[in-house]
């Protein structure tokens, strides 16, 4: 999870820079945009680890964990606006999450990096953190995709026992695509 700020005056930039969303962008393409936005954008972020996930799932909801974490981020930036993509699919519901974690100062909305240049700013640094540690995961257990649950190599990762240990630390227990596919595989044995 990410936050970007930038100075108005680099609004010309930042829209160059930002006019897709980062899953658009191959991965050269949001590292060369990073690369520029970095001049003059500043960027926070924090990594949610399958660990935390876990840790925390039995007594709080993904959205809960997601809004606590960015309501964090956002105590950081002092001025300026706050405009967040959020995880909810209604405003009020996100709105009550976050202000229950302390942010009250902030605009949302359902797939704002595609709306606002500065969301998709913090969409490419929060893409190639995600890439990174993809990579990193890689180099110690094997290839297993994406991580992504639409991913056909991914969901055979998982479907397959010793890869599936290896993959254990690093993958969240209630998680939809897992469960999916655990109840796949008892109706093909």
């Amino acid at each position: 999870m990410c936050s970007a700020f930038c100075d108005r005056n680099n609004e010309k930039a930042l829209k160059r820079l930002c006019s897709k969303d980062s899953k658009q962008l191959s991965a050269r393409q949001r590292e060369e945009a990073y690369s520029e936005l970095k001049k003059f954008c500043s960027f926070r972020w924090v990594e949610i680890s399958a660990a935390d996930l876990n840790r925390l799932m039995p007594d709080m909801s993904l959205n809960d964990i997601e809004a606590k974490a960015m309501a964090d981020l956002s105590k950081h930036i002092r001025e300026g606006d706050l405009m967040i993509d959020m995880p909810d699919r209604y405003a009020w519901t996100f709105r009550k999450r976050m202000e229950r974690f302390g942010a009250n100062r902030f605009e949302a909305e359902h797939k704002a990096d595609e709306t606002y240049p500065i969301v998709a700013a913090a969409s490419i640094c929060a893409k190639l953190t995600r890439d990174a540690k993809i990579e990193q995961i890689r180099s110690q257990v094997g290839d297993f995709g994406s991580g992504y649950p639409s991913d056909p190599k991914t969901r055979t990762a998982l479907m397959d026992k010793p890869m599936r240990e290896k993959l254990k630390p690093f993958v969240r227990e209630r998680w939809k695509t897992l469960e999916n596919l655990k109840q796949r595989k008892l109706f093909e044995e």
